[in-house]
């Protein structure tokens, strides 16, 4: 019986080593044939079973080695790295990252855990301080307040850009903390995410309630406002790429654990190669724009006004990366923009 599968089974076998042999020599996976990289997936998976099989009934040792070598090479060559250039870069972050937040159930539900508690926690706490106080503890609020009870003052460029490293340190920690709790298994990520926005929240709110000085709450508005939707939307996306993960490890539409892990975290690694710029970018704007009384020496007005300008516009940049630029990208992948134009050229023919 195991003469007469391994005759049935080797064929196919043989075939895997041809294409793998193939496939290895092409350097850009996008050089590759669809109909012969959807071939060797087939029988990398088939491979697969086989081995197990030939481990369960023991099969001649021989071809137990060859088996492990053959799925193990062809594993390499399926999940191997892609050669990264200017134009890959390109495709991928403004074409394919957009679609896949657009499209990514993770960023959703991470979007709606974050907004929801921050906006619930900001509403009660700006009406009743003392939820704030119960939630956050009274000495937090009142170092929060003495922090911004100073108006700013000028700095000079060293300074600032050390404070610039450390607000990338700081805020990349919580980032990081939200991405890899998500990772394990999501619910983790879940917690921590919607903790993160219950704290801020509440402070955001306790710094606009009657229990603080107009002057002290006016100075915390200005200086959370230029760097904030760069800076929270990093936060959202770290624990999207993280949820990504978790639930790749929950459901895996039947593949193994690992390899459903390692399919979701490439479909995350846009989503924290972005978090990671925006997170810079936060962090420039909070150590060169948030703290300074005066900016583009005056020409433009009040600060306060400039840094809400900022905010707008930076927010408007975020709407149209996922939503514009995704929906772009979903429309293209679903061929609705290649059949409109043939639409369109039909028409002008007639």
């Amino acid at each position: 019986m195991v003469d007469e599968l391994i005759a049935k089974r080797e064929p196919d076998w043989k075939e895997l080593e041809e294409l793998t042999a193939e496939l290895k020599s092409v350097r850009s996976q996008g050089a590759r044939d669809g109909a012969k990289i959807a071939r060797f997936a087939a029988l990398y998976r088939a491979t697969c079973g086989d081995l197990a099989l030939a481990e369960s009934y023991r099969f001649p040792p021989g071809t137990i080695r060859y088996l492990n070598d053959l799925v193990g090479v062809a594993h390499n060559v399926l999940y191997r790295r892609q050669s990264w250039d200017l134009k890959t870069f390109w495709r991928v972050f403004f074409f394919d990252a957009p679609r896949w937040l657009l499209t990514d159930a993770a960023f959703w539900t991470a979007l709606a855990l974050f907004w929801i508690p921050f906006w619930t926690c900001e509403a009660i706490a700006a009406k009743n301080p003392e939820f704030a106080r119960s939630v956050v503890g009274s000495e937090q609020l009142t170092s929060l307040e003495r922090m911004y009870s100073k108006p700013f003052e000028e700095m000079d460029a060293f300074d600032r850009v050390g404070m610039a490293a450390f607000y990338v340190q700081h805020n990349g920690g919580i980032g990081l903390q939200c991405f890899a709790l998500g990772a394990l298994f999501a619910f983790p990520g879940l917690y921590i995410l919607a903790f993160n926005a219950a704290t801020l929240g509440v402070s955001f709110g306790y710094m606009s309630s009657g229990a603080v000085e107009a002057e002290v709450a006016a100075r915390f508005a200005e200086f959370t406002t230029a760097h904030g939707p760069f800076e929270l939307t990093a936060v959202v996306l770290s624990a999207a790429a993280g949820m990504r993960i978790g639930f790749g490890l929950i459901k895996t539409n039947g593949y193994s654990r690992l390899d459903s892990a390692r399919r979701a975290a490439i479909k995350a690694s846009p989503a924290m190669v972005a978090a990671f710029l925006l997170f810079c970018g936060a962090a420039t704007l909070e150590a060169f724009v948030s703290p300074r009384p005066t900016l583009f020496w005056g020409v433009f007005g009040d600060a306060a006004a400039v840094k809400r300008g900022i905010a707008l516009f930076t927010s408007a940049l975020l709407v149209v990366y996922i939503v514009g630029l995704g929906g772009v990208s979903w429309a293209a992948k679903r061929g609705w923009l290649s059949a409109n134009e043939e639409n369109a050229s039909e028409g002008e023919q007639r």
